[in-house]
């Protein structure tokens, strides 16, 4: 036999004050009598019991003494052997989801501090033998602690666990547990979630799991749905998509604030019905751009559900100089730029001239060198030195092959499109990475994409003027995707990400990694792949950066005069002009948002070894019968 606290035999201490009360003898007080001769006949009766009297009186000791000596040891929790050699391996599931940070209206409590204090009391009755491992079942699964026996450390990281903004990952965390035990035989996962009872009854039931729900049901009103796209008809308009539910038996009325960075767009008042949903959309313009926050004026347990926000990208006018030859009308060419609103047009005829910042179009003008910013080239003749060349002028130029996987060509059919003049392009390997858009039947290319440092190239090898390219619709989308490439800009707009979620979303920066910058500036490593950066599961709301890593301030390990602020995203972006892009994450999750929980009648989960009656209950039952005994020798003492 063993205990599992031996540090408890220290109780046994008490039995020293019993002791000395029993040694003690009561001091006999003098009292005058008449005569002893009644007195003398009474001691010599006594004088022949007083042996029966001592033993009877140490009798009395010895099972308080006893009596005592086995509480003491109950406390000590002493197991039998086989208790010690059957341990259990208990695997403890804590929810940690967004759910679980809903306010009991009752105590003041989350519904994630229930469960940690209900883990921790778990925690604290681990026994001799048994082994405990903690895994949180929030946005991702996560093994905070493996199998130990040291159940203080264990207690330690159960109240280190954080909410998470996240759905839940119970089945996820389950299969997990189930991969930590060495024996199933002896493996026992005990889940704490506020979980409904259908999410429950969608995982296998078996032996070795219990479930323990905290919390009562509330009613909740939450944001569900929240994307924002690019208007299909106007290049700085978006469109919103909001939705609202409430999770309740009962109506319920609110309204959705929507702010456009510091500025009100609009306020809408919203009536739903009992479990009612609340769907539509809003246009609105921005050139400025900014984040678009919704919020919901609403009073309920769960507040993360009522913001959700959205990045609406700046659309900035771009400077283009449209520098024309001495004979060259352009006209097609000025009409379609004129067109689109993302452009501020200057228009000349010096070759040498170039736009400050912006993008120089060349259109029958070939300057003695490249300007040092992007440039567009409509060209019947060769290059500067060491640029391009054009070959011989294509008898039947018409497009028989386009790259669609280049963004220049994004909702663009060119196939079978006269390029008048069209001439192939010979582009010289020191100009740059040259990638071919358009190829004609006898694989001339006459677009051509250059990639270079100090700044991205186009050449069209035609006489737009001839050309029918003008007259279709695709030219001016053309042209529109044409000045997003330049300036490493994107007509669509980043959805918002759900929490809890992997996505991917283009990296269009001449960088090969990128960061992920949270709302209270923490950083971490992404990874970039064909263009596009691969982003784990994201587990708080709010307004991320990817950034390219090279523009963010390297941290100094020295130690610093005055605590600097920290930097938003937000404003990471507007003040430093930084390269990337502003990610938007929100719940959005109707699992997570209703709060209303299917209770279980089920006793609260217990660790008692399997296999029969713990020691200790052997122990107090035994002091029960002596407390009986010697309640029996004291009134054998009082009567005699």
């Amino acid at each position: 036999m063993s205990l599992a606290s031996p540090e408890r035999l220290v109780w046994l201490w008490i039995a020293l004050p019993i002791i000395v009360l029993y040694i003690l003898k009561t001091r006999l007080r003098r009292r005058p009598v008449a005569t002893l001769l009644f007195w003398e006949q009474i001691f010599e009766e006594k004088r022949q019991r007083s042996l029966w009297q001592n033993l009877r009186r140490w009798l009395s000791l010895l099972l308080q003494l006893v009596f005592v000596s086995l509480l003491v040891f109950a406390l000590a929790d002493p197991l039998w052997r086989w208790q010690a050699d059957s341990g259990q391996e208990v695997i403890l599931v804590v929810d940690n989801s967004a759910s679980m940070q809903a306010v009991e209206p009752e105590t003041g409590q989350t519904r994630l501090q229930l469960a940690v204090d209900r883990a921790a009391s778990l925690a604290r009755g681990l026994r001799q033998g048994d082994q405990m491992a903690l895994v949180t079942a929030g946005t991702t699964v996560r093994v905070v602690v493996g199998m130990s026996d040291f159940a203080p450390a264990i207690e330690e990281a159960i109240h280190s666990i954080q909410p998470t903004d996240g759905p839940t990952q119970i089945g996820a965390a389950i299969e997990a547990a189930r991969r930590l035990a060495d024996k199933n035989d002896r493996r026992r996962i005990v889940v704490i979630t506020d979980t409904t009872l259908g999410v429950q009854n969608d995982i296998e039931s078996a032996e070795d799991l219990s479930w323990e729900t905290v919390g009562t049901s509330q009613t909740n009103l939450a944001i569900t749905t929240f994307q924002v796209r690019r208007s299909s008809v106007d290049p700085v308009g978006y469109a919103l998509l909001v939705e609202v539910r409430n999770f309740s038996d009962e109506p319920a009325s609110t309204r959705l604030k929507l702010t456009l960075g510091d500025e009100l767009v609009d306020v809408v008042p919203i009536k739903l019905d009992a479990d009612g949903v609340w769907q539509t959309t809003i246009d609105g313009t921005s050139r400025e751009g900014g984040v678009l926050t919704a919020s919901l004026d609403a009073t309920d347990g769960l507040s993360v559900d009522n913001v959700a926000r959205a990045v609406v990208p700046a659309r900035p006018l771009v400077p283009v100089t449209l520098v024309t030859g001495a004979d060259d009308v352009s006209f097609y060419l000025r009409t379609v730029l004129e067109s689109i609103p993302l452009i501020k047009l200057t228009v000349g005829n010096d070759a040498e001239q170039t736009a400050e910042h912006g993008l120089t179009i060349y259109s029958g003008a070939v300057p003695t060198e490249l300007p040092s910013g992007p440039a567009l080239f409509i060209a019947q003749d060769d290059g500067p030195p060491g640029t391009w060349k054009l070959g011989s002028e294509i008898d039947t130029p018409i497009v028989a092959k386009q790259d669609k996987e280049s963004s220049l060509l994004r909702h663009v059919q060119l196939q079978n499109v006269m390029l008048a003049g069209g001439r192939d392009i010979e582009v010289d390997e020191s100009l740059g990475q040259a990638t071919t858009l358009l190829e004609t039947a006898d694989t001339s290319r006459v677009l051509v994409s250059v990639e270079r440092e100090s700044g991205r190239i186009l050449i069209l090898s035609a006489n737009l003027d001839d050309s029918d390219l003008p007259l279709r619709i695709a030219f001016p989308v053309m042209m529109t995707n044409a000045m997003n490439w330049f300036f490493r800009q994107t007509g669509d707009m980043n959805p918002a990400l759900n929490t809890g979620l992997a996505t991917t979303v283009p990296w269009d920066f001449d960088v090969a990694s990128a960061v992920l910058m949270s709302p209270d500036g923490n950083v971490r490593n992404i990874s970039v792949t064909r263009d596009h950066a691969t982003i784990s599961p994201i587990g708080k709301a709010g307004v991320y950066g990817l950034f390219s890593p090279e523009s963010l301030p390297q941290t100094d390990s020295a130690p610093q005069p005055e605590q600097q602020p920290v930097k938003t995203p937000e404003e990471w972006k507007l003040a430093e002009d930084v390269p990337g892009e502003l990610l938007a994450v929100n719940l959005c999750s109707a699992e997570e948002s209703d709060l209303r929980v299917a209770q279980q009648p089920k006793e609260p989960t217990s660790l008692v070894s399997r296999g029969g009656a713990p020691a200790w209950f052997y122990l107090v039952m035994l002091a029960i019968a002596l407390v009986v005994g010697e309640w029996a020798l004291f009134h054998r003492r009082v009567v005699a």
